[in-house]
């Protein structure tokens, strides 16, 4: 694909008639618009389609949509810009936006509540964070420019809302339900609410914390016996993959890190346990969180949750030195989830002003609420990034006494905050969030009834987040803007406080750079008296004791020991939502120590490593200088890793079937399944045959083996073969992941909040002497044996049971013939309405007659490319594999001194509306694993040019 860049045509000549029609008559026919005089410069030769007013301006601003829908600002003022930019965004995503203020402010019950009172909750959950109080606080530290820019970016959407009310703009097609009204004015403090709550999104643990508490505390206190070992041997901190991006860092003399040995004394009297003293109390307070915890997920998806087990992103940048046209190079694809319309907005803004330090050229993906981009290139860098997963939030066990908590032996009064929930159809709810002063707001009972209930029992719990103080981020990201060199964006950087992030960072004269900067907490001693040996003691990733003796020290992990490397001499470097460093790489994540004897404690839970593992794999294999292509194709990547993990079982299982067939006894554990009917007329040898090509042939690609356009069978004999596989693999692992752990899950009776994909790898690919929960007479983990049963089962009885559950399934859903099982067939994506009531409004529409499953797609989760399915809750008709989180751009960039050459792909379209050209366009390349150039020299969007608008002051 020819990248756009240089070459200037006449506007008449590149722009469909259409356009041209729509700019004769724009102005009442009367052929003469005012013309290029009325506009800012640089777009002058494309003709202006229509003109549009919007108060506040200091001069005319040009909005050119190219042909893929991307929207190009340009002005002659960054307040007019970003005033242009909110009413661009509104118009472009209507809906969306308020859905955003909404969830931040927790006020979706105003407009939504009689409809889905599953939202109250939501509100209650999102008023106790506090964004909407935080995003207020934020404001007073903006500086007089940064003011500007939030309140004329805000004023733009308020505009757009405005017109909306008297019927001057209109609500897409589709949108059923909801009334121009509920389309409020915005102010600064809903932008910078907007704000945190994308760092909310990414780094505030605190429901994944309650929610591992509640199941750990649940399973110390009802397994017993040689299942007593499951919480260490299922619920492990060590990657499956022990891959980092700065292995052994920091690296010189004086900032070395050491390792304590792991400690197996006695707990010490502030070390929470599983039973004795308030056990009941502890257990009354997780099961009272449940709900909140519930609601918190509910809130996230509206703003691209992140997946049990397949959250995460890939970036990657590449020095000169590895580049084939000599310039630095990166890629970015953050995975969130995969709605309609798209989590980002991409846009380009340009402002022309006669003050130097006003002039601006950034492009990239703009969160719906937040003026600038958060991703994207100027003229000079480019910058990617990806969850760092720090842990930054702390959830405490409270006692309860009087009207506040015990602290240090003495009673600290709660602090009030009074709430009014507005509920469309009913009257509002009034309720105060109760806050610790020393730690934050406690989580609230909700009820049923979708109302809060005073605290009872002896215990509650409490939140501690980096994100609940006001603190300067949005200085971080329009530094980023800005920079005209990685040490610009390192300087940029030193302001992002929350929701910390891997951002890799290359520039036009060739240097590539890494950080993680951000807030990283330190704590007293007694946080970190984990023994992993044990499953037993303090660590901050589950609750802590609220008595005083686990607290925060009021300092941060100082920036020498934040993660980060400029120019690293491997000529790239590559981030995967692993850790960045290998402090969980001994599955302890709380003995390293600090020179000075602190803890160096950054986080428990990673990804497993599959990604960044096949990322290095991929890069030091290229065996050439890497190209753009080279790095969309890594991004495409759909290597099976899991299958590459666990396929191998399944073939030993079957090789000691056939031995016991030849020789019973040789596997006498084997021998009632061996001769049952059920295996006999199973094609257990075809299926052999299957996963050895599929290991052989196909390196364990996940392929789909449906095409994208038709929607049937492909030709490709390779790729069918390795879809068949696929389809037999994941069906399998479903089934095996509830042949193992459903007994055990059972009795614990609380919900499982691990990756279960994650810990059957870590069960079948340990060392069986290793295991807690090893049973000497099988000599094999007995969570393998099915304790509801009289028989022991083992790991290869549990392997080929599965394994025929895996058939009977395939057969009812896909037929009887194996040649038939496409992974395609069952692994589709939907790009789901935000509102499930607007149907019409899903990429492919609900229903669609060509794809009535969604788009058939390739992968199965812990690949590059990533697309991981929900663990079905069982294998039957019900089972579902298709997917919803993933890509939410595919941006390659080249930096090029002459100018970034850069091609994207976005999973949906920029605009959401279902009769707009640009609906569905960009989800029609991601899907194929395309992208396309990204017009940014004004050359480049001129030849791409399909539409402009000039705004003007009334």
């Amino acid at each position: 694909m020819r990248p756009l860049r240089s070459l200037r045509v006449l506007a008449p000549i590149a722009l469909p008639l259409t356009v041209l029609l729509a700019n004769a008559f724009a102005c009442g026919g009367s052929g003469d618009d005012g013309g290029a005089s009325a506009a800012p410069g640089r777009y002058d030769s494309v003709p202006i389609t229509s003109r549009k007013t919007v108060g506040g301006l200091q001069g005319p601003v040009d909005v050119v949509r190219d042909k893929y829908g991307m929207i190009h600002i340009r002005a002659t003022s960054v307040v007019d810009a970003m005033r242009v930019q909110g009413y661009q965004t509104a118009r472009d995503r209507t809906a969306q936006l308020e859905l955003i203020r909404r969830t931040a402010t927790g006020r979706l019950a105003e407009i939504l509540g009689d409809a889905a009172p599953g939202l109250i909750d939501d509100d209650i959950a999102m008023r106790t964070v506090g964004l909407a109080r935080t995003g207020k606080a934020m404001l007073e530290l903006a500086t007089p420019e940064q003011r500007s820019w939030l309140d004329a970016y805000a004023d733009g959407i308020s505009q757009f809302n405005a017109r909306l009310a008297t019927g001057d703009e209109e609500l897409p097609a589709g949108m059923l339900g909801i009334m121009p009204d509920a389309f409020a004015p915005w102010t600064a403090a809903d932008v910078l609410a907007v704000a945190r709550l994308q760092a909310f999104n990414l780094g505030y643990q605190a429901d994944e914390e309650i929610a591992q508490s509640d199941f750990v505390d649940a399973a110390r206190t009802k397994m017993t016996g040689p299942r007593a070992g499951l919480l260490v041997d299922m619920v492990r901190f060590a990657p499956l993959e022990s891959v980092t991006p700065l292995p052994g860092f920091p690296n010189d003399a004086q900032s070395t890190m050491s390792k304590t040995s792991t400690t197996t004394s006695a707990p010490t009297p502030s070390t929470r346990v599983a039973v004795g003293a308030g056990a009941k109390e502890r257990h009354d307070a997780f099961v009272v969180a449940r709900a909140f915890t519930h609601a918190v997920e509910g809130a996230r998806k509206i703003v691209g949750d992140k997946a049990l087990g397949f959250t995460g992103s890939n970036n990657w940048v590449v020095a000169p030195s590895r580049s084939a046209t000599g310039h630095a190079m990166l890629a970015s694809d953050p995975h969130l989830s995969l709605s309609a319309p798209s989590v980002f907005w991409m846009v380009h803004v340009a402002v022309d002003s006669p003050k130097v330090e006003e002039q601006l050229d950034f492009a990239g993906l703009s969160f719906p609420g937040i003026p600038g981009i958060i991703l994207g290139f100027n003229a000079n860098v480019a910058w990617g990034a990806t969850t760092a997963d720090h842990d930054v939030t702390d959830v405490y066990e409270e006692t309860l006494a009087g009207d506040g908590v015990v602290f240090r032996g003495a009673t600290v009064p709660f602090e009030r905050v009074h709430e009014t929930i507005g509920i469309k159809g009913r009257a509002p709810l009034e309720y105060d969030v109760l806050v610790v002063p020393h730690h934050g707001p406690v989580v609230p009972a909700i009820t049923a009834e979708h109302t809060v209930a005073p605290p009872s029992g002896g215990k509650v719990l409490s939140v501690k987040w980096t994100g609940h103080k006001p603190t300067k981020d949005l200085s971080a990201v329009f530094g980023l803007m800005k920079a005209k060199n990685v040490e610009d964006a390192r300087i940029a950087l030193r302001d992002f406080a929350v929701g910390a992030q891997n951002w890799v960072v290359a520039d036009t004269a060739g240097n590539i750079f890494y950080t993680t900067q951000s807030q990283i907490p330190k704590r007293d001693k007694a946080s970190f008296t984990w023994d992993p040996a044990t499953f037993t003691g303090n660590i901050p990733c589950l609750t802590l004791p609220g008595d005083g003796s686990a607290e925060w020290t009021g300092a941060y992990l100082e920036d020498a020991f934040i993660p980060h490397v400029k120019n690293p001499a491997k000529g790239y470097l590559a981030t995967a939502n692993t850790d960045q460093v290998g402090t969980t790489l001994d599955n302890d994540p709380t003995n390293d120590k600090l020179p000075n004897g602190e803890a160096m404690y950054m986080a428990c839970w990673h990804d497993p490593g599959f990604r960044l593992a096949r990322i290095t794999q991929r890069i030091d294999g290229a065996g050439h200088p890497l190209t753009l292509d080279d790095l969309a194709a890594i991004q495409s990547d759909a290597r099976s890793a899991m299958g590459g993990k666990l396929a191998p079982q399944i073939l030993a299982a079957l090789e000691h079937a056939d031995a016991e067939k030849k020789t019973p006894g040789a596997y006498a554990s084997l021998a009632t399944i061996v001769a049952s009917e059920r295996f006999k007329g199973a094609p257990t040898a075809e299926l052999k045959d299957l996963l050895q090509r599929w290991a052989a042939e196909a390196d364990y690609e996940a392929a789909s083996g449906i095409g994208a356009d038709d929607n049937q069978p492909v030709a490709d004999a390779k790729e069918a073969m390795a879809s068949r596989a696929t389809s037999v693999f994941n069906a399998w692992l479903v089934a095996m992941i509830h042949a193992t752990f459903d007994d055990e899950l059972a009795t614990i009776a609380a919900p499982f909040a691990f990756d279960s994909r994650r810990a059957l790898a870590a069960l079948m690919t340990a060392d069986p002497k290793t295991l807690k929960t090893l049973d000497p007479t099988t000599g094999d983990s007995i969570l393998f044996d099915d304790s509801r049963t009289v028989e022991v089962e083992t790991r290869d009885e549990r392997v080929l049971t599965s394994l025929l559950d895996a058939i009977d399934f395939l057969r009812v859903r896909l037929g009887n013939d194996p040649q038939q099982w496409q992974w395609g067939r069952l692994h589709a994506i939907r790009f789901k309405s935000l509102v499930s009531i607007w149907r019409s409004l899903s990429i492919p529409s609900d229903p669609d007659e060509k794809f009535p499953l969604g788009f058939p797609r390739h992968g199965d989760g812990y690949n590059i490319d990533v697309a991981g399915y929900a663990l079905p809750a069982k294998l039957d008709s019900t089972a579902d594999f298709t997917y919803s989180h993933g890509p939410t751009q595919r941006l390659v960039i080249d930096m090029d001194p002459k100018g970034p050459i850069a091609r994207n792909a976005l999973p949906g379209g920029n605009v959401w509306d279902s009769q707009d050209p640009h609906f569905r366009d960009e989800a029609e390349r991601w899907r194929r694993n395309q992208n396309r150039p990204v017009p940014f020299a004004a050359s480049d969007v001129i030849e791409a040019a399909e539409s402009r608008i000039v705004f003007e002051h009334p």
